[in-house]
């Protein structure tokens, strides 16, 4: 999550895995907010994750 906790993004991520975790044999979820530099750290850090299917991005446009 490239936002810090509270805002808009952040509140529909919450929802988001919320639901996700109602799911039967869903994994834990667990949101990692890095803001900062307009969004681009915490981007960076979903670009470079690995390609393993357990990492979800929820970003905005502006």
């Amino acid at each position: 999550m490239p936002y810090p906790p509270g805002g808009g993004a952040d509140m529909v991520a919450r929802l988001l895995v919320s639901a996700i975790q109602e799911l039967p044999g869903a994994p834990q979820i667990v949101i990692d907010n890095r803001p900062g530099a307009g969004g681009n750290i915490g981007t960076e850090q979903m670009a470079k994750s690995p390609a393993d299917g357990y990492t979800l991005g929820v970003i905005t446009t502006g």
